[in-house]
């Protein structure tokens, strides 16, 4: 064998090793539902404000994202609009119940194969003492803590081989959502069933590498994504933290309102009325705050800034909000990547590109 000969081996055999040595799996946290139910007369019995909990489906992501880059176990952490193919571990959640007193998510995790890492409801009470809350805190860090641990335990029970054929799988899936006809056969399963891998192309590809290059400019975007739902939650945070301090004053007082005025005398009347006159002060400030951090909310569902980002030698400037932005780039990536194939725009990827998650 020539010295070159077994050069190339070595590589390969050092890339071989460094992907199953690797067991930092990338994250995405999707977007959560809001949990709104579309009974509008049931909102108010709910404590829902639709404006504010569709900001909190915004928001909430991103504490998840961060109490799991602090774990630091998992490669890069995602906060996106959608589920797609794109991501070797997907986590999805809905809200189930949102006040100043209790935090309810209901979530769920599946890695690219499509085994289930997590599926469970958690719950968080806030105490006296979470409040007021300092700068950068959360009172309900907990539960995101929890949902970490979780995770992690599950990452434990996987071999570095199995990690690897998540990553690869999650790359085959991509590429055959880009172009099935070249692509899919790598892959077995779906629907119902996990997917396998039954092979990967040879090194030095073009056509894979092709796949690399657009995901990566897709990456480029979703961190521009990631980047903007991090800072409009910095921004909102002071005021929601306000927020939800009065929301959980006014539910205790409202708890125990019947059993004060069962109990006071004529002595008590003057002392309730006066508890009454700092309680509706309490409340006038509550409601001031309710309309702020609904202006602030806007901020996460109206129209950002545009966006220029550069692909293929073009700029393309993206408009609307990050769900619009990010699924127009993903269509001007699919037309860049049929193109440089040789096939009509749009005609080069599956319409499964964004997919939900198994």
């Amino acid at each position: 064998m020539s010295w070159r000969s077994l050069l190339c081996c070595c590589c390969c055999l050092a890339l071989a090793f460094a992907a199953h040595a690797d067991t930092h799996l990338d994250v995405g946290v999707v977007v959560f539902d809001p949990g709104i139910p579309a009974d509008v007369a049931t909102h108010t019995e709910l404590r829902i404000f639709p404006r504010i909990r569709e900001a909190e489906a915004q928001y909430l992501p991103v504490n998840l994202q961060r109490a799991l880059q602090d774990a630091g176990q998992w490669g890069a952490v995602r906060v996106v609009p959608r589920p797609n193919a794109l991501y070797e571990l997907l986590l999805e959640g809905r809200i189930v119940e949102s006040t100043g007193q209790r935090l309810r998510l209901h979530l769920s995790g599946r890695d690219a194969s499509g085994r289930v890492w997590l599926q469970r409801e958690y719950v968080a009470e806030a105490a006296e003492d979470d409040y007021p809350v300092p700068p950068g805190a959360d009172p309900f860090a907990g539960l995101y803590r929890e949902i970490a641990a979780d995770l992690d335990a599950v990452r434990l029970q996987l071999d570095a081989a199995t990690i690897a054929a998540i990553r690869h799988i999650a790359l085959m899936r991509y590429a055959a959502a880009l172009a099935p006809e070249a692509f899919a056969s790598y892959l077995a399963g779906g629907e119902a069933e996990p997917y396998r891998l039954l092979g990967l192309p040879a090194e030095g590809d073009p056509m894979i590498e092709r796949v690399l290059r657009i995901r990566n400019q897709e990456y480029q975007f979703i961190d521009h994504v990631d980047e903007q739902y991090g800072q409009l939650h910095d921004r909102m945070a002071e005021t929601y933290s306000l927020w939800r301090q009065y929301d959980r004053e006014q539910s205790l007082y409202k708890e125990e309102y019947l059993q004060r005025a069962a109990t006071r005398d004529s002595a008590g009347r003057r002392g309730s009325f006066s508890a009454m006159q700092q309680s509706y002060y309490a409340y006038r400030a509550y409601r001031l705050q309710e309309q702020d951090l609904a202006e602030l909310a806007g901020g996460f569902n109206n129209e950002t800034a545009p966006t220029l980002i550069e692909a293929s030698g073009q700029v393309y400037r993206l408009t609307g909000t990050l769900d619009n932005q990010y699924l127009e780039w993903q269509g001007i990536l699919r037309d860049i990547f049929a193109i440089e194939v040789g096939l009509p725009p749009s005609a080069g990827a599956s319409k499964d590109f964004a997919v939900p998650s198994q």
